[in-house]
């Protein structure tokens, strides 16, 4: 199995898509609730988000041959603004690399070690659906926290 790269551009801006939306529904929450422990796995929708960030910028640096040797956390970003920039940077980034992605590309080794030293070697298309899916569950947190704390959330689905 492999996908094409109309495929992967597909599903990454699927991915870009998703985070706009959940950012329009960010938007409006006042600061104490962005930062707020909720109780989740980091801790805050804020720091949800700089998980769903980290995530993509990590994968982003291994794509392009210049991988990040640590991920984006909680602790990153102040607030909402300094999320919203570094987010923006990012998607501009991502929409370059969509621009200029081929098959062959897709279907070519890209070697990277993890963040816990372990090496890697699989066909980038591998990894872009690893990314787009591990981009939607966090997403979906941030959904559920957002009405539990009685703000409206755009869909994402």
């Amino acid at each position: 199995m492999s996908i094409t790269a109309g495929a992967a551009r597909d599903l990454l801006l699927y991915m870009l898509w998703g985070d706009r939306q959940m950012l329009k529904s960010v938007r409006p929450v006042n600061a104490e609730h962005l930062t707020r422990d909720a109780g989740v796995s980091f801790r805050s929708l804020l720091g949800t988000m700089a998980h769903i960030l980290g995530g993509e910028k990590l994968w982003l640096s291994r794509f392009l041959g210049h991988p990040d040797h640590s991920v984006l956390g909680p602790d990153d970003f102040a607030d909402l603004l300094s999320w919203i920039k570094a987010w923006e940077e990012n998607a501009s980034v991502i929409e370059a690399f969509l621009a200029g992605l081929t098959d062959e590309q897709l279907a070519a080794p890209l070697a990277w070690t993890s963040l816990e030293g372990v090496d890697h070697v699989r066909p980038p298309w591998q990894p872009i659906l690893q990314l787009v899916n591990h981009s939607s569950y966090p997403r979906g947190q941030v959904v559920s926290l957002l009405r539990q704390m009685g703000y409206p959330a755009e869909s994402t689905d």
